[in-house]
C-alpha cells in the first residue's frame, strides 16, 4: 500500500491518541485545476487534523481502494476523481454498507452515463450529473439547515469562492432520504460565461441519511480554501463524519450554454444576426424588418465574411456549422464539423473558417469557397478566437492552458505563446497590433505584442472576462464580472486610465467607435451600461430583458443589439437616443 501520513512525525504521540483516522484518495494526473483542488486540501486538512485531533493519510493509488486498508479508516474523502474498477468500487461499496464514512468534493462524484456504476448514483440519492456551470464563478450560497453539525457554524447565506457548479437530475432533494444543507441562491442565476445555470433548485451540499456519507459541490481550481467561513463547514464536515461512527420538491435547475458570440453585424449589408438557442433559429435584423433562419440543434456563436456574405452558424447540439447567404439569408449549406462547436471564427483574408469545439483540442477548418472541411491539431481547446488583420494571425484561449496558440492564416502553422492560465475574453487593437487578454484568474489584462509576442501585464479588477478595443480613441475596456466594474486602458502606456462602475455581473461589452460610447451587458442586474468613452463615466442605463449575454454595435445605423438568456428577443438600442426596442417580429 502506497500511503504517505502529512502528520508530522513531532507530533507522534498526538497520532496515538486521534480520535479517528482519516484516508484521502486523489489524483496527480487530472485536470490541472482539480489538481490545484486537491493540492489546497491536502495542506487545509493537515493543517485540522492536528488541531481536532485525527490522522490523515492521502494516496494516489487507487488499489488502496481495498477492504483491508479501508477498515484501518472511519472515514475516506475523494478530492479529485473516483474509482474507475470493478475491485475498487465493489471494495467501496462494502465498506459503506458496513457504516463507513466518505466525504466527496466537486468532480468525486461524477456519474453520467458512461461512469456505469448504479450503486453509486443510489448512494448519491439518485441524482445523474447533467450540466455544469463555466467557466469557474464565485456565487452566493444560503444554509437549508442551520442546525445540522456540517452547518451549524454558518450563516443563512455566505460568498463562496471561485468554484465550477454543478447540476444534477433528479434533483437529490426528491429523495426522501436525502438532507440538503446547503443551496445555490436563486440570485447567482443566470451563472456562467459559456454554460450557464439559469433557474431551479441546486443544492450544492447534501447527505444522503442512509450513509454516513457527505457530497459537497465544491472543488476546482486554487480558490476554494479561501473563504474561513466555507472552511469551517469543511472542518466541521470531517470532524462530524469522522466520530458519528425531510424536503418540500422544488423547480429543477436548468441549464443552458451562451457565447459573447451569439449576435454579430454584415457589415457589408449592416443586417444582424443573433442566435436563439431554444428555438434552433437565427434572428436576421435588416432596418425595421425582422425574419427567422432555421438552423441546427442549439446554435450557440455566429461569424460573418463581409467579403463573401455569408453567415457561419455553430450549432452545439447537432455537431454541424450552418452556411447562410448574406443576399438571401437562407441557409445554403449544413456541415458536419465534430460534437459540440462553441467558437466559430472568419478570416476574411483567406476564406477559410475555424471552428472549435468543447472538450476537443482539435479544430475544424472549413474552405469558405468549396465548404470543404479540414481538422487543425490545434492543441487547445478554444474558448475565444480573434482575427488580427494586421498580421494575418489567429489568437486561440483556452481556460485551462497555460499558452495562447497562435494560428498563421497564412500556412495555418501553429506556435505558441505563454501568457498565464484562465484566459476568457480577447481582443486586438489594429492601431498598435497588440492583442489584450482577460486573465480571470488573476485580476490582470495580459497584453501581447503582434510583433514580438512580448508580453505584459496591466491591472483589472475581480475575473475580466471580456474586452473590446477602440481603435480611433486607442482605449481597451475590460469587463470584470466580479467586481461590477470596465477597466479603462491606454493603449499608447498600457496604463489603466480609470475604473467604472457599471450594474450587476458585465459579461460582455462593444464600442461605437464613432461615438466613442461603450455598451456593457450587465447580465445580473438586466440592463446595459452605457459610458462616455471621453468622460468615462456612466450616462445612461438602458434595460435590456432578462440576462443579456451578448452585444454588437452597428456603427452605420447608431444602432445596439443586445440578445439575452429570455428567450428569442433581441433588444435593439438607439445609439443616440438610448432608447431600447424589442426588435420587430420576423415579415
Amino acid at each position: 500500500m502506497v500511503l504517505f501520513a502529512v502528520l508530522l512525525s513531532a507530533a507522534a504521540g498526538l497520532a496515538q491518541q486521534s480520535e479517528f483516522r482519516v484516508l484521502a484518495f486523489y489524483s496527480a494526473k487530472t485536470e490541472p485545476d482539480h489538481v490545484q483542488f486537491a493540492e489546497g486540501a491536502l495542506e487545509f486538512f493537515k493543517e485540522i487534523a492536528a488541531r481536532d485531533h485525527f490522522t490523515f493519510d492521502a494516496s494516489t493509488n487507487w488499489d488502496d481502494l481495498n477492504s483491508p486498508d479501508l477498515s484501518k479508516y472511519q472515514l475516506i474523502l475523494w478530492l479529485n476523481d473516483f474509482p474507475s474498477t470493478p475491485e475498487q468500487r465493489q471494495s467501496f461499496q462494502r465498506y459503506m454498507e458496513a457504516g463507513g464514512a466518505w466525504l466527496g468534493f466537486h468532480v468525486s462524484a461524477f456519474n453520467d452515463a458512461d461512469t456505469h456504476w448504479p450503486w453509486f448514483v443510489d448512494f448519491l440519492g439518485g441524482g445523474v450529473f447533467h450540466i455544469n456551470s463555466w467557466p469557474p464563478l464565485p456565487a452566493k450560497l444560503v444554509v437549508d439547515d442551520r442546525t445540522h453539525p456540517v452547518t451549524v457554524h454558518l450563516p443563512e447565506s455566505y460568498p463562496s469562492p471561485i468554484n465550477e457548479w454543478y447540476i444534477w437530475k433528479p434533483s437529490p432533494r426528491l429523495n426522501k432520504d436525502v438532507r440538503v444543507l446547503v443551496s445555490l441562491d436563486p440570485s447567482n442565476y443566470p451563472l456562467g460565461l459559456k454554460d450557464v445555470l439559469i433557474s431551479g433548485d441546486l443544492p450544492v451540499v447534501w447527505t444522503n441519511t442512509k450513509y454516513r456519507m457527505l457530497y459537497m459541490n465544491m472543488g476546482h481550481g486554487d480558490k476554494i480554501f479561501t473563504s474561513s467561513t466555507q472552511n469551517k463547514m469543511f472542518e466541521d464536515a470531517v470532524v462530524w463524519l469522522g466520530t458519528r461512527a425531510n424536503h418540500a420538491e422544488a423547480p429543477a435547475p436548468a441549464g443552458a450554454q451562451i457565447s459573447p458570440r451569439g449576435v454579430a453585424i454584415n457589415t457589408k449589408t449592416n443586417k444582424v444576426y443573433a442566435v436563439n438557442t431554444n428555438s434552433d433559429t437565427v434572428t436576421v435584423i435588416d432596418g425595421i424588418h425582422r425574419a427567422s433562419v432555421k438552423v441546427g440543434i442549439r446554435p450557440v456563436s455566429i461569424a460573418v465574411n463581409p467579403a463573401t456574405n455569408k453567415i457561419y452558424v455553430g450549432n452545439s447540439r447537432s455537431g454541424t456549422v450552418t452556411v447562410i447567404d448574406g443576399a438571401s439569408d437562407a441557409a445554403i449549406a449544413t456541415l458536419k464539423v465534430g460534437d459540440l462547436p462553441y467558437v466559430v471564427a472568419v478570416n476574411p483574408a483567406t476564406n477559410k473558417v475555424y471552428v472549435s469545439r468543447t472538450f476537443s483540442n482539435d479544430m475544424t477548418v472549413i474552405d469558405g469557397a468549396s465548404n470543404a472541411t479540414s481538422t487543425l491539431e490545434a492543441g487547445v481547446q478554444a474558448d475565444a478566437i480573434a482575427l488580427n488583420p494586421v498580421n494575418n494571425k489567429l489568437y486561440l484561449t483556452g481556460y485551462e492552458g497555460n499558452h495562447v496558440t497562435v494560428i498563421d492564416g497564412s500556412n495555418d502553422r501553429i506556435s505558441k505563446v505563454p501568457v498565464g492560465t484562465h484566459l476568457w475574453g480577447v481582443a486586438v487593437n489594429e492601431a498598435t497590433n497588440r492583442i489584450y487578454f482577460a486573465n480571470s484568474g488573476s485580476a490582470s489584462v495580459a497584453v501581447l505584442d503582434g510583433a514580438s509576442n512580448a508580453v505584459t501585464s496591466v491591472g483589472a479588477g475581480e475575473i475580466p472576462c471580456a474586452i473590446a478595443v477602440d481603435p480611433t480613441a486607442n482605449k481597451i475596456y475590460a469587463a470584470n464580472y466580479a467586481s461590477d466594474s470596465v477597466t479603462v486602458i491606454d493603449g499608447s502606456s498600457d496604463k489603466v486610465i480609470a475604473t467604472v462602475i457599471v450594474g450587476a455581473r458585465p459579461q460582455a461589452l462593444a464600442v461605437d467607435r464613432e461615438t466613442h460610447r461603450i455598451f456593457v451587458a450587465n447580465t445580473r442586474s438586466n440592463n446595459v451600461s452605457v459610458i462616455d468613452g471621453r468622460a468615462n463615466s456612466v450616462i445612461a442605463t438602458v434595460p435590456a430583458g432578462n440576462s443579456p449575454y451578448a452585444i454588437a454595435v452597428d456603427a452605420a445605423r447608431n444602432r445596439v443589439y443586445v440578445t439575452n438568456v429570455a428567450g428569442n428577443n433581441s433588444i435593439v438600442i438607439d445609439g443616440k437616443t438610448l432608447v431600447p426596442a424589442v426588435a420587430p417580429a420576423p415579415q
